[in-house]
């Protein structure tokens, strides 16, 4: 059974969100009450560096941890990332996890009157375990192309990347996202004796780079997150089907 690894959820921005004592405090409270995990202050740093001045900042960046490290806010200079990773023992349906990271993400924009230029949704998805070589795998059959040199070799390493630009309606208005999907041969040690074997699944869904201008409120974020969450549960499906080597 495929697991969700990490759920992502970013808004570029044009306001930063200073790690003021208030600001912790107004936006600790305000998440908390949402009710979806319990997050306590965690102030990060970055590094500025001026390449012509030869200098380097360090800044401190507003954040957030959940208490068993599962989930985290960063609000940097020009992004506000949410993010939630899971394990083997605290799997979430997908859709949920998107909702809630969706909810907090609004409540950030709302409170601060911050306005977005790009939005991004990344997901990380393990495969089943597999055994013998990729490429007579359900999947490898279907997807892995090599050259002659390596037909007859198994494969240690492989990754592909795929990536198309489709039209978007938020708020009826035209948008254009890009829909990239990599998957790579990753190995897991569980039990420091045997490695189980996996293909990882990773989705980024974002607005175009090209299209800067800052546009998008609270209202368009969710109309985003809501025209995406069809895309990743078709390729999530897609993939696990092909993944499962039952």
């Amino acid at each position: 059974m495929s697991l969700i690894l990490k759920v992502q959820l970013t808004a570029f921005c044009n306001n930063r969100i200073e790690p003021t004592a208030q600001n912790v405090t107004i936006l600790m409270e305000n998440i908390n009450n949402l009710r979806i995990k319990e997050f306590l202050p965690n102030i990060t740093t970055s590094q500025n560096i001026d390449l012509i001045k030869g200098t380097m900042e360090t800044i401190s960046n507003l954040g957030f941890v959940t208490s068993d490290k599962m989930g985290q806010i960063i609000c940097q200079n020009n992004r506000i990332d949410c993010m939630f990773n899971y394990g083997d023992d605290n799997q979430c349906g997908i859709n949920e996890s998107i909702d809630e990271l969706n909810r907090i993400i609004i409540l950030i924009l709302e409170s601060f009157e911050v306005i977005s230029n790009r939005l991004a949704l990344n997901v990380n998805i393990l495969g089943d375990t597999y055994e013998g070589d990729l490429k007579e795998t359900k999947l490898g059959k279907k997807i892995v192309s090599i050259l002659d040199f390596y037909k007859g070799k198994e494969l240690t390493e492989w990754s592909t990347r795929k990536s198309v630009r489709c039209p978007i309606k938020i708020l009826d208005k035209e948008e254009t996202i890009n829909i990239i999907t990599e998957l790579s041969k990753v190995s897991r040690n569980l039990n420091n004796s045997v490695e189980d074997k996996h293909i990882l699944c990773h989705m980024d869904i974002n607005t175009i780079p090209e299209k800067t201008g800052y546009r998008f409120n609270s209202t368009m974020m969710n109309s985003f997150v809501e025209n995406i969450k069809g895309i990743v549960n078709d390729l999530k499906n897609e993939f696990e089907e092909l993944s499962n080597h039952d």
